[in-house]
């Protein structure tokens, strides 16, 4: 059954974003500072500051606002020791105090917890992961033809030098062996650079950064015919007209440029969406829903029948809502990109088949994603664990904040989300046909919106002949906003009124 799948990109307020929908609901979601864009993958020039060999790890820093953290694992493997296609995992943490080494990221800060790099550099491509230093050869999981995986790996073998790897990825099949070659000459050149940099460059300095989030999304996804791309930012989308060739091989997908005088992911209805998705109550279709906490050490989730009582026996009617809730659950843990330990509390079954249905439904779910994840057995509490990698910072944190009025037990919405929300609103409504517009503001998000010029500019741009005026208000909630229209030639400013444009 063919999915039909809309991906939107857009860059306001200097962040990136992008939404995948699949048949009109939303499965992904990702935004990233445009400055400094995604720490994953990026190469810094370190130096150890502190080892912890009673743990076998240390402390590394790379000019990053906290200290990064590797273990002995991932140290560059012994070469010597390759054997039989396995990584040889070092035994000891052969490094000192003071060392300077080459780092990359592999998963970002959270919490007061620094980023985690690694010495086994890795670049990633369209077709293949390029190892310059580890000599391992694999292909992806996703590839079950036995018979293609081994001409795969055989393919790999003959393209490398020694000491070098490779893993080959999902798209690679439908590459020719030259194409995959450029990539992995492309990749030495790069990393010949890095090498020849880190001699010369202070300890900090950012040796290597991974592509722009659109870039990195098209390299990943495997477009069909009829998938539809929509772009709200002039600047990306020329970039995706130029990567047309390379990413979508000829496909008759669809690329749009919104038009600017509306915001694309409010008019898409993609803004309302995530947004629900961020909340701690997740509805099901059937009426049942989900309530997800999130604790430091794992994240739990209580499945409820809600107003659903169903039309058959009560283990008919349990089944049909946790069957539900464990697809949802697989679509919440990616929409969120949340990583970790997580406990699903299923409504209780009394026939052992269900049970196991409803792990064998979540795994399901779960493999669609490109993040890892295991599932344990159901419990005879009806418990069900699973893990999922998480490597990225989610969305849902730079789109909320924690709550200082509660000491951080709770989140509200950040600046960027809300002034996201009134570019929306403002363009909707003088898109209306507004002459004069009035809106009322918090008189902290106020100050914070008088000083972003390029939205300014964008506006006057687009509505030249449009007034703007922003009301402070002391004791408006962070995130209230009131639109109003004045389209009378006379007409009172309240005290404390400011003119945008």
């Amino acid at each position: 059954m063919h999915v039909h799948r809309k991906l939107y990109f857009d860059s306001q307020y200097g962040i990136e974003t992008f939404a995948l929908l699949e048949d009109g609901k939303i499965t992904e979601y990702n935004a990233e500072p445009v400055m400094s864009g995604a720490v994953i993958g990026n190469i810094y020039k370190g130096k150890v500051t502190n080892v912890l060999n009673g743990m076998q790890a240390a402390f590394v820093d790379c000019g990053l606002e906290r200290h990064c953290y590797i273990s002995v694992a991932d140290l560059i493997p012994d070469k010597s020791r390759f054997e039989g296609g396995e990584i040889d995992i070092p035994q000891t943490l052969n490094l000192h105090e003071g060392d300077e080494i080459l780092v990359q990221v592999t998963k970002a800060a959270q919490g007061k917890k620094g980023a985690k790099v690694t010495t086994r550099l890795s670049f990633v491509g369209k077709y293949i992961v390029y190892l310059p230093d580890t000599p391992f050869v694999g292909v992806s999981a996703k590839i079950s033809d036995k018979e293609l995986r081994k001409n795969l790996t055989f393919s790999a073998k003959k393209q490398l030098n020694e000491g070098e790897g490779m893993i080959v990825r999902t798209a690679a099949p439908y590459a020719v062996i030259s194409t995959k070659k450029n990539e992995i000459d492309y990749f030495r050149k790069i990393y010949e650079n890095i090498l020849t940099r880190f001699k010369e460059a202070p300890v900090g300095e950012l040796l290597y950064s991974d592509s722009p989030l659109h870039i990195r999304v098209l390299r990943d996804i495997m477009l069909d015919r009829g998938d539809e791309i929509f772009v709200g930012c002039e600047q990306i989308y020329k970039s995706i007209e130029g990567l047309a060739a390379t990413y979508m091989h000829g496909n008759a997908v669809k690329l749009t440029l919104h038009d600017a005088h509306t915001d694309l992911f409010y008019s898409a209805g993609i803004y309302e969406q995530f947004m629900t998705a961020l909340m701690q109550k997740v509805e099901l279709s059937n009426g049942a829903y989900l309530i997800i906490d999130r604790t430091e050490a794992l994240t739990v989730i209580d499945v409820n029948t809600g107003k659903f009582t169903g039309e058959d026996s009560l283990e008919h009617t349990v089944y049909c809502t946790n069957v539900l809730a464990a697809r949802e659950i697989a679509r919440q843990i990616k929409l969120r990109d949340m990583g970790g330990l997580f406990v699903v509390d299923f409504i209780d079954m009394t026939e052992e088949n269900h049970r196991a249905a409803i792990v064998t439904e979540l795994e399901k779910a779960l493999r669609a994603d490109k993040s890892k994840c295991r599932v344990l057995p159901m419990s005879k509490f009806g418990l069900v664990e699973f893990t999922r990698k998480r490597t990225g910072v989610a969305a849902s944190e730079l789109m909320l904040k924690t709550c200082g009025a509660c000491h951080g037990a709770g989140v509200i919405r950040s600046h960027e989300s809300i002034l996201a929300e009134f570019r929306a609103k403002l363009l909707q409504t003088l898109s209306e046909g507004a002459e004069t517009v009035c809106v009322d503001l918090n008189f902290e998000v106020a100050n914070k919106l008088m000083a972003y010029d390029a939205l300014k500019e964008n506006v006057a741009a687009l509505y030249p002949h449009a007034r703007v005026y922003i009301i402070f208000h002391r004791t408006y909630r962070e995130d209230s906003m009131y639109f109003r229209k004045v389209n009378t030639p006379h007409f009172t400013l309240p005290e404390g009124t400011v003119l945008l444009y």
